[in-house]
């Protein structure tokens, strides 16, 4: 075990182990990956019993409180229990850092990038509710997008961060394998599989989503105008985003030679991330429109 110290920080110390095949050399970064890859099913199980009992959509506060259920006591509230007494500040570690990262996509991909979902990709949602939040100018005209059931309900925003701190923890570990088997074969073959690992989480995790999403029990509350398309095309619309965090967010705190990121870089670089993303669907709208609008 290695102990480094950074310049710009020199009361900062970290210690890295090599040799590790899925989980990061950073012993910080590698405790929290492991933290999240045990709330998998945790996930699966909350949102299942929430799904089939069909208690999400029934009240505004119960909506909200739900997914703040679901995400914050085993996201944030269950690792600073159990690191409370971690030599680094809990707001230097990589399980906080990371969450700040999820928070601005999260927010940002949900107020703006959930307009593209409904008119491009045909996505709807129902609660039942009357709290709503979402881009006022961006996607279809507010006094209508109620009753075309293109609203983003407020409780969407504590679950998703539970889901794409699913996603995002299971990408880079998946991710990291691909490149620890290309290391062993020269720098070009390391590259190579950086992007063969980037690829197919992207896609994988969206398609994945597609298939949870429509595997709930009552569709009367959210459902896709074309199931058949968006497994498809809707997949491969919907990677676009991934691409662009999963690669990003990998480098967080991953290298022992680099300094570990503030604040303010992991706000800039989620904003970045967001913005090329949401570029990139703006372009594929212009190209193929938007067929659900």
């Amino acid at each position: 075990m290695q102990a480094t110290a950074y310049a710009d920080e020199p009361q900062e110390y970290r210690t890295f182990t090599p040799g590790r095949k899925w989980l990061s050399e950073n012993d910080d970064k590698a405790w929290g990956e492991k933290l999240y890859l045990w709330f998998i099913p945790v996930f699966f199980l909350l949102t299942g019993i929430a799904s089939r009992t069909g208690l999400g959509p029934v009240d505004n506060v119960w909506n909200l409180a739900l997914g703040f259920m679901v995400w914050l006591p085993w996201c944030v509230i269950l690792p600073l229990i159990l690191r409370r007494n971690h030599p680094l500040p809990f707001w230097k570690q990589w399980w906080f850092k990371f969450q700040i990262y999820m928070a601005v996509i999260v927010f940002i991909m949900s107020y703006f990038g959930t307009e593209y979902f409904f008119d491009v990709l045909g996505m709807r949602y129902d609660y039942k509710i009357t709290w709503y939040f979402d881009s006022a100018l961006l996607g279809p005209d507010q006094s209508t997008a109620l009753a075309q059931h293109k609203r983003v309900p407020l409780g969407m925003y504590p679950l998703t961060m539970a889901f794409f701190t699913l996603y995002h923890a299971a990408a880079i570990v998946m991710m990291r394998r691909l490149v620890n088997l290309g290391r062993a074969h020269g720098p070009a073959a390391r590259r190579l599989a950086f992007v063969l690992g980037l690829l197919a989480t992207a896609f994988f995790f969206a398609w994945a989503e597609t298939m949870l999403f429509m595997s709930q029990p009552d569709q009367t509350y959210a459902w896709y105008e074309d199931t058949h398309t968006q497994l498809t095309i809707g997949s491969l619309f919907y990677a676009l985003e991934f691409l662009f965090f999963f690669s990003n967010i990998y480098q967080l705190d991953e290298r022992a030679t680099q300094p570990p990121w503030r604040w303010p870089r992991i706000m800039v670089e989620a904003a970045a991330m967001c913005m090329g993303a949401l570029i990139v669907q703006d372009i594929w709208t212009l190209v193929f429109g938007a067929p659900f609008a």
